[in-house]
């Protein structure tokens, strides 16, 4: 069962669904076909009792049509009977057999006088009997079932002679000459081996005929079917006649293979006993001729159509699909052009490859400028701790040499200011690579803004020592956020503020609550190059002028604008007359 599972999801989905239709049509054409069979056998029943039903009323048009009397029919055995039996053996079937009685006479209740006329059981010499090339009609109904049978096996077993000719066999008869040449033997002998069959209602031998051999019935199915239908019209007959049959024995005889009807012609000429020999597998193969071929090629058809437009619809798409999947998995996003136009589950499909191929690339791109600034960071850390080593390193060798007190303490005191000025850099490094992880504030509060100014003018009051101080900081200005955070990104714009304005110079600090400025910084100072203004913010940039009057890791700006960032805030810088001002307003 499991291999056969793994072998059913190998297949590809054309193929699963062709299969699944397959099989519905086989149940489909299962139905169809059990009710085709069952309307058909209904059919050919209603037709089989039709024709049956209608055998009385052809002989009484026939009757009228051969102008026969219906108050003086024949008797038995007469010219008179012989000619109304040829007559009706025109227009008879040997497989809609019949019992015709009438009273010759007046109708009564005498069954005595009834008279029965078979339906005759003709044979017809594919030859003709040859004698002056006359064809004839040859009815053999007066011999018993036993003989038919023996002479239907005679027929089949006789060679051809040594000069090839088929045998005869030599019938003696009456002839009766109608419509047509009507023939009917009393005797019937071979003239391979003398054997000889009679009839059982003797007829008077006028003349010999010669036929040639051919088989009294297509099939043994017809020969049993004609014999089954002799048999129940002769227990029906003794049933009318009130003889020794039941309704079981009817039962018995009636095996499905015809249909009886009684019908009683009009004017008291009589009753018709009727039966139709049908052939099942015949009517069958008519009724469904050609089925199971036009049922296999039109089923073969859907399916071809079926698998092509599941192709067409479903597995195309998503071999165009897997394709565009394939350069997502490649990151080449210039060549990613789903199709999302369509409304259906593959769209849906699409869309959902397109937005998470939009995220891919986003992340990617920003997975890229952060290598990017890690490199950056990890060349501008280098570069800043290289230096201080190297000295530290210097003074080290020095100390280790004999040198004297004075030197030595001196060197030292360069080292532990070096190590305070390394311990320094590392620590904005940490709060940066901290920050720069951070996508949100995890403990945000109201911050009085003003409150945090004020404090931080009184805390950096010494560096504004020699420099005119202005401020203007309104009451009531609060924000949500990290009051640690922002007093660190304030007091970053208020170190640079008194770190880069010269001795008296002016420093100007407005707060107020104002979307497009909430808080400003500005001081005297040489202007800044326009092309590094919008490069005050990267990792360890610092202006050439800068370095050499601050001495900065250049990471504080960098911090400050994270902070500002994580508040919904923004920074920018620009040039005045008379400097610099640094303006932090909302995104």
């Amino acid at each position: 069962m499991k291999k056969l599972k793994a072998f059913w999801l190998r297949q590809s989905i054309a193929t699963r669904l062709t299969a699944l239709m397959a099989l519905m049509l086989v149940l489909v054409c299962a139905l169809w076909t059990w009710f085709a069979w069952t309307k058909a056998s209904y059919e050919i029943r209603q037709d089989g009792y039709s024709v049956a039903g209608s055998i009385s009323v052809r002989l009484e048009n026939l009757l009228r049509g051969l102008g026969y009397d219906p108050e003086h029919m024949p008797e038995a055995d007469t010219d008179a009977y012989w000619k109304l039996k040829s007559d009706l053996a025109m227009y008879s079937s040997n497989d809609q057999p019949y019992l015709l009685r009438y009273f010759p006479t007046v109708p009564n209740k005498n069954t005595s006088k009834v008279v029965t006329i078979r339906s005759p059981f003709i044979f017809e010499d594919a030859n003709g009997l040859h004698d002056n090339l006359t064809y004839y009609r040859v009815d053999l109904s007066g011999f018993s079932e036993a003989d038919l049978r023996a002479i239907q096996e005679h027929m089949q077993h006789v060679p051809p002679d040594w000069q090839g000719n088929s045998p005869y066999m030599t019938a003696y008869g009456m002839y009766i000459q109608n419509q047509t040449d009507y023939f009917v033997p009393n005797r019937i002998v071979s003239c391979t081996d003398g054997q000889s069959w009679s009839a059982e209602l003797p007829v008077e031998e006028q003349v010999t005929k010669k036929f040639y051999f051919r088989s009294l019935f297509d099939s043994e199915e017809d020969m049993e079917h004609y014999f089954e239908a002799i048999r129940y019209l002769d227990a029906m007959e003794a049933n009318f006649d009130q003889e020794n049959y039941s309704g079981e024995e009817l039962k018995r005889l009636d095996t499905g293979n015809f249909f009886f009807s009684i019908g009683s012609i009009s004017y008291g000429l009589g009753t018709v006993l009727s039966a139709y020999v049908i052939d099942w597998t015949e009517e069958m193969g008519n009724f469904f001729y050609n089925f199971p071929y036009l049922v296999l090629g039109l089923c073969l058809l859907l399916l071809y159509l079926f698998y092509k437009g599941v192709r067409r619809a479903a597995v195309y798409p998503l071999y165009a699909t897997t394709r565009q999947a394939q350069h997502v998995a490649h990151l080449e996003f210039d060549q990613f052009h789903p199709d999302t136009a369509r409304g259906d589950e593959i769209g849906q499909l699409n869309r959902a490859l397109r937005d998470m191929a939009g995220d891919l690339h986003a992340r990617w791109d920003s997975e890229r400028d952060l290598e990017d600034k890690r490199q950056q960071f990890v060349a501008a850390a280098s570069h800043d701790l290289k230096t201080p080593l190297a000295l530290i390193g210097g003074y080290a060798e020095a100390i280790a040499q004999d040198i004297s007190p004075e030197e030595n303490a001196r060197y030292l005191a360069a080292i532990e200011q070096e190590t305070g000025r390394m311990n320094e850099l590392v620590r904005e490094m940490l709060d940066y690579t901290r920050l720069d992880r951070t996508d949100e504030l995890q403990n945000r509060k109201t911050v009085d803004l003003t409150a945090l100014t004020r404090s931080l003018l009184e805390e950096y009051a010494p560096l504004f020592e020699n420099r005119r101080l202005t401020s203007d900081i309104a009451d009531g200005v609060r924000i949500r956020g990290d009051g640690t955070l922002l007093r660190r990104a304030f007091g970053c714009l208020l170190e640079n503020a008194a770190k880069y304005s010269p001795d008296g110079g002016r420093i100007s600090v407005t707060l107020k609550q104002a979307q497009n400025a909430l808080l400003t910084v500005e001081n005297d100072c040489e202007p800044i190059p326009e092309e590094e203004l919008s490069r005050l913010f990267e990792m360890f940039y610092r202006g050439d002028k800068a370095r050499s009057r601050a001495g900065g890791h250049g990471l504080g700006l960098t911090i400050t604008r994270k902070i500002l960032a994580l508040h919904g805030l923004a920074c920018r810088a620009e040039n005045t007359k008379t400097g610099v001002r640094f303006t932090v307003s909302a995104q």
